[in-house]
């Protein structure tokens, strides 16, 4: 049976897709299933050369939220998640990102419009993840700071705010131009860094979302590129601020000197520092 759209929507979940087939369908579900139904799914298959299209087409069938647009070659992740923004209905206050890996909570959205619309002053919230393996086993949990004044704090050293997480208000990442081209990998981090110029960030404490970690990922494969561009945006971030301190540039130092570590150990020392077990 198809769903119907009765009434413009007051959110828009955005999500680039790029051969992900193999979690595409629960990745799909978890959206359809939210608590909150007032939304529209829009999303852009990247050029896919596997089955995500045929998926796309299958629940487009049964579910009129969900519209699809098409790269008939593989653009990138910048310039695909911009189409998606502008392809956005003018009624769509809030853009809710997701990429097509993971796998919202049930009561994702119902939560995170329910915070924002008791914070106007904020211009997103993301969450904790609970991190789970290519089966969708649980493996650990990840935590970030919660506050505004705590992000601000953390954000010119390090990203805490998730991507497929987060939602926020479409007027605050149109205000700043949306994702840079030039950064096949941390696009976000630089929009958020932009948008931090301007507005405040929140993080609920408990997981909206269960975030995959996959040998697919890009942060994975291209991981001296993901340094590269951390860098590069830590370095612009605090040259427009003006906000270089003996801490920062010792930092910067330290980034670089993981550009000569091996990949895996690398990886290792992210998830030591950024991985629990269980969450507390």
């Amino acid at each position: 049976m198809t769903v119907e759209q009765d009434k413009s929507p007051d959110v828009a979940v955005i999500m680039p897709v790029y051969n992900a087939g193999r979690f595409l369908r629960e990745c799909l579900d978890s959206i359809f299933s939210q608590t909150f139904r007032d939304f529209i799914l829009i999303v852009c298959d990247d050029g896919s050369r596997d089955d995500s299209a045929q998926i796309l087409a299958e629940y487009a069938a049964r579910d009129s939220r969900l519209r699809i647009l098409t790269n008939h070659e593989n653009l990138g992740i910048p310039l695909t998640r911009n189409k998606l923004l502008a392809a956005v209905p003018p009624e769509c206050e809030y853009l809710a990102m997701m990429d097509s890996d993971d796998v919202c909570k049930p009561d994702r959205l119902e939560r995170q419009m329910r915070f924002l619309s008791v914070h106007p002053e904020l211009c997103g919230v993301g969450s904790s993840l609970e991190i789970i393996d290519e089966d969708s086993h649980r493996t650990g949990f990840r935590s970030y700071p919660v506050s505004p004044e705590e992000i601000r704090l953390a954000m010119p050293d390090r990203n805490v705010i998730s991507q497929s997480s987060l939602m926020v208000r479409r007027a605050a990442i149109e205000s700043v131009g949306g994702y840079r081209a030039g950064f096949d990998c941390c696009e976000d981090y630089d929009c958020w860094l932009r948008m931090l110029e301007k507005y405040d960030f929140a993080n609920l404490p408990d997981p909206v979302l269960r975030y995959r970690m996959s040998p697919a990922q890009s942060k994975q494969r291209k991981l001296r590129l993901t340094l590269r561009n951390t860098l590069k945006i830590q370095r612009d971030y605090r040259n427009r601020t003006h906000s270089w301190t003996f801490r920062s540039r010792l930092r910067a130092f330290a980034g670089h000197v993981l550009l000569c570590l091996p990949p895996s150990l690398v990886l290792k020392l992210f998830e030591l520092m950024t991985y629990r077990k269980e969450q507390v």
